[in-house]
């Protein structure tokens, strides 16, 4: 039996046909296709966490529980899918436990002037599932770019030729993990010949949009230490708990830099969230879940990103012609939500940071002395 998804196994056929699997001699060496004319202008190096003064009257709203609209949404174009299979996925119980759906072209229409209308400035397209798989992401895209919503779309590339709008996002992420074919088959259960196909994606984007911020992310991950898939929302427990067989990538991520700038892109290395991550986290309530949300292709609105299907909000966002999420938001209903999310159940909190800054500088802790706020 094939070890790649069975649905898009005849897809992945047509790509490999008639090429090999071995990493070709030039991919660790890949020329350079974009060369700007001047070295583009560095910003200055800040904790990404400093953004939150950006948006003080969002977190004065928060410390008073008089919630402001979500600064950034997560748009989920595709529901409970995925061409590929990451041993690290923390997505992956959420999108075991539904079926899969694909958010209408109606919707997407719609969306753009009502985050507009609602206060809503950015948008993360990315999702439990790979956004591209739905054909008519470009509709969702001109809807934000006329909206003035500022965009970001998160992608693993195998069908980014199907992108058309690349020049209206802020910016462009490639989940690669990888630097050679091989880790990348190993590490996604996929043919070879798809991670070419990705560099060949990557490198036609780039032509196309000189100034776009694109990135290849890479998630360092060691089995013996990191979490898998299996360790996330286990709540849902929908995913056996056979132990994975995949090994690491970190050669892979000492050839990053070079390959990402080889390719006129931005390098992003992570680490793997390591086992027994929430129990060092240091904050008791999540009180960073009003500053975003998500929008999923079956019309729920989930409070958190890293615990879809778990925190719903309602179960269908359009209802009442689109009033009834604004109406909830900030609510008894909302606010019993957020109380009943309890942090040390939830493995790979993306805002743990964030968490932690609200509860002990932001607010009144226990242990807010410690941090001695007023030394600024």
């Amino acid at each position: 039996m094939s070890a790649f998804p069975q649905q898009f196994s005849r897809q992945r056929a047509s790509h490999s046909a008639g090429k090999p699997a071995e990493d070709g001699p030039d991919l660790l060496a890949l020329p350079h296709i974009y060369a700007p004319v001047s070295e583009p202008p560095q910003p200055p190096e800040v904790n990404f966490a400093a953004k939150l003064l950006r948006h003080h009257e969002n977190i004065a709203g928060i410390q008073t529980g008089q919630f402001l609209p979500p600064v950034m949404v997560d748009v989920d174009l595709v529901d409970g899918v995925c061409n590929l299979d990451c041993a690290w996925c923390c997505q992956a119980q959420s999108r075991a436990s539904r079926p899969a759906r694909y958010m209408s072209e109606e919707t997407m229409r719609r969306l753009g002037p009502f985050c507009h209308n609602w206060g809503v400035k950015a948008w993360r397209i990315s999702g439990d599932s790979e956004p591209t798989l739905n054909r008519n992401i470009d509709v969702l895209i001109r809807s934000g770019q006329d909206a003035g919503i500022d965009m970001g779309l998160i992608t693993n590339g195998v069908f980014l030729e199907r992108l058309t709008t690349a020049s209206a996002l802020t910016y462009l992420g490639i989940s690669l993990d990888a630097t050679t074919s091989s880790t990348w088959s190993r590490l996604k259960r996929s043919p070879a010949s798809n991670f070419r196909k990705i560099i060949d994606n990557v490198k036609q984007v780039r032509q196309e949009c000189p100034q776009l911020d694109i990135c290849i992310k890479f998630v360092r991950f060691q089995a013996d230490e990191s979490l898998g898939k299996n360790d996330f929302s286990n709540s849902l427990s929908v995913l056996d708990n056979s132990p994975s067989n995949q090994t690491g990538n970190g050669e892979d991520a000492e050839q990053l830099d070079k390959f990402s700038r080889d390719l006129g892109c931005r390098p992003i290395l992570k680490e793997a969230y390591p086992k027994g991550l929430a129990d060092s986290y240091v904050f008791s309530r999540c009180n960073a879940t009003p500053l975003g949300g998500v929008f999923d292709a079956s019309h729920n609105f989930h409070l958190c990103c890293d615990a879809r299907s778990v925190y719903v909000l309602t179960d269908d966002y359009t209802r009442d012609d689109w009033r009834e999420l604004p109406a909830l938001w900030g609510s008894e209903k909302h606010q019993q939500l957020i109380e009943s999310i309890i942090p040390r159940r939830c493995e790979g909190c993306a805002k743990r940071q964030v968490n932690e800054i609200l509860q002990h500088v932001v607010m009144s802790s226990h242990c807010s002395s410690d941090y001695q706020v007023n030394f600024i």
